[in-house]
């Protein structure tokens, strides 16, 4: 689009008619607040031009981050980071930056713990929490953008939460001749397909049934949920061995980064064939609901103990002691001491225990781990000493660096970490899908969706009477009787653990000689004894081994691309034709 002298372009789904657009653009550049383009609805990057800089901003999850890097006198940007790789190395296996690769790993909870480095050397991504400004005569320069979420009352963010949905899905449906959408059964995919439902759509919803699921209570729940909206076309899916996690991995379409989905390849694929065989053209998931509607792990209550919220705390704290098996006073306690724990103080102590050569992780986040700011991967205690080391060098000058107005000791800021961490899986996710042939989308991890969710406190959002008060008090009244009621969800765990054995063999041949370890980030017996116990029915770290195991899946598959017709020279007399 134009708005003279200035032009835009977006990058992903952005829902704004023509008119939003325009008034958008000129109010960027009339108040010189180029945040304005970040709040229309959808889930987009956007270039924008005013004739002078061109500035990119990227959306409030990082499902759409922008790389770039230096090309001769100038800058190079592009949505996807293999083709800016490939301008360097012909080999991308090659070009891979191991300390941003073990950053990956070791340190979930900080998705961009060390400013614009990206898993590929020369290559620096700008992320959900920076715009990028490129101008012929300077060098392309970064900067940290402020939020501009307002703050709200519950009354207030019920409203824009309930505006904001209603807006992403309906515009969706109506984008879309032919539409699909997750029905699992759980609250934030259920709440999506009886919305779409609701807006005149005639979507394909698709229960995927795990054979070896603990209960099936998803299944019960969607069956339930699409009884009540005729509309909606269900589907189940049943899962079978060939469908197990840890399945036909090497069949995984190349995403510019590692992709947890790769381990669930089978499964999706499967999962999604209702969807292709309709000719979906949107197809929609619950992805980030979780994070955006609630705050991670008990972290809030760290925030209710520093305000002093004495009787919130003690009712909050006593019922996930009920649940969790754990004494009141000791969450009490473990709140307390974490309403006491600073920023730097976090970060000094995950150094602390990457330096330690003995250090061991536990299989399961332990109380401590949840009322934490941030906590090592199980993963962690399998990286080599020097890598761990150099990991460290870095995080001490985080605590350095802290930006002004910016207090990441908090449960909101875990929540927006947990969402730029969602964020980039939901992103490999939907490149993955969008080879498979159906196009994902995440309305939860939409930019107005997370600005309503934001606009009140962690710890209003979040209460251990109800799940997702927030959500149910925004659409409640639209759902049927009893869907935001849930407070189960599926328990996969046994699937997986179904997966490792029928995949013994490949994956001990995955691990035998890991690049990973060429790239001296993990010494490999860690992760073969992950799998030995996992194999053996014991106990085993699944998160960090799946993790282990689909960035050396990624890896592998990098060193197979043939990127020799990628960029072809082009000669003046070319570029004039």
């Amino acid at each position: 689009m134009t708005e003279h002298p200035a032009r835009a372009a977006f990058l992903g789904t952005c829902l704004a008619t023509n008119d939003e657009l325009h008034h958008a653009l000129r109010a960027a550049l009339s108040e010189s607040r180029l945040d304005v383009l970040q709040e229309l609805p959808g889930s987009y990057a956007v270039v924008a031009d005013d004739g002078h800089t061109v500035h990119v901003l990227t959306d409030r999850a990082g499902l759409h981050p922008v790389f770039h890097t230096r090309l001769g006198e100038g800058t190079m940007f592009a949505s996807n980071a293999l083709p800016l790789a490939a301008l360097h190395h012909r080999n991308l296996g090659e070009a891979i930056n191991p300390a941003a690769v073990a950053a990956g790993l070791f340190l979930p909870d900080l998705p961009d713990p060390f400013g614009p480095a990206s898993v590929f050397r020369g290559v620096e991504r700008t992320g959900p929490t920076h715009t990028l400004a490129l101008h012929p005569q300077r060098p392309a320069q970064t900067r940290r953008l402020t939020s501009t979420v307002q703050p709200a009352n519950i009354e207030e963010a019920r409203s824009l939460l309930r505006d904001a949905l209603l807006t992403a899905v309906d515009r969706r449906v109506h984008g879309a001749s032919n539409l699909s959408t997750d029905l699992s059964g759980g609250l934030d995919s259920s709440t999506l397909a009886v919305l779409a439902a609701q807006a005149g759509g005639v979507p394909v919803a698709v229960t995927y049934a795990d054979p070896y699921a603990i209960n099936d209570e998803d299944v019960h729940f969607a069956r339930s949920i699409a009884v009540t909206e005729p509309r909606l076309h269900h589907v189940v899916m049943t899962g079978d061995d060939a469908t197990l996690p840890f399945t036909a991995m090497d069949s995984t379409p190349v995403t510019d980064e590692p992709s947890l989905d790769t381990v669930i390849i089978a499964r999706t694929r499967h999962r999604l064939t209702p969807a292709l065989a309709h000719h979906s053209q949107c197809h929609l998931t619950g992805d980030g609901g979780d994070v955006v509607l609630t705050a991670p792990g008990l972290t809030y209550l760290g925030d209710l103990a520093r305000a002093r919220r004495r009787r919130a705390l003690r009712h909050e704290a006593s019922g996930w002691a009920r649940l969790r098996h754990h004494p009141a006073r000791q969450v009490r306690r473990a709140a307390h001491k974490l309403a006491r724990t600073p920023w730097p103080d976090t970060l000094r102590h995950l150094a602390d225990q990457l330096t330690d050569p003995h250090l061991t992780t536990s299989a399961r986040r332990t109380l401590a781990q949840h009322l934490a700011w941030a906590a090592l991967s199980p993963a962690a205690s399998w990286g080599t000493l020097r890598t761990r080391r150099g990991l460290v060098g870095r995080l001490y000058a985080a605590t350095a660096q802290l930006p002004d107005g910016v207090r990441p000791d908090s449960a909101g800021a875990v929540a927006q970490r947990a969402i730029h961490w969602h964020g980039a899986a939901t992103r490999g996710f939907s490149q993955i899908t969008r080879t498979l042939g159906t196009p994902v989308q995440a309305p939860f991890l939409d930019n107005q969706v997370i600005d309503a969710c934001q606009a009140v406190t962690a710890a209003e959002r979040t209460t251990v009477d109800q799940a997702k008060p927030l959500l149910s008090a925004a659409v409640g009244d639209l759902m049927p009787a009893g869907l935001l009621d849930r407070r189960t969800k599926g328990d996969y765990t046994a699937c997986e653990y179904h997966g490792l054995r029928a995949n013994a063999d490949p994956l001990r041949a995955l691990l035998a000689h890991p690049r990973l370890a060429e790239l001296d980030i993990l010494n490999p017996d860690g992760p073969r004894e992950a799998l030995r116990l996992g194999l053996a029915g014991a106990t085993a770290p699944l998160g960090g081994l799946g993790a282990v195991i689909a960035t050396e899946t990624w890896l592998r598959t990098l060193d197979t691309l043939d990127t020799t017709g990628w960029w072809e020279p082009h000669t003046p007399q070319e570029e004039q034709q």
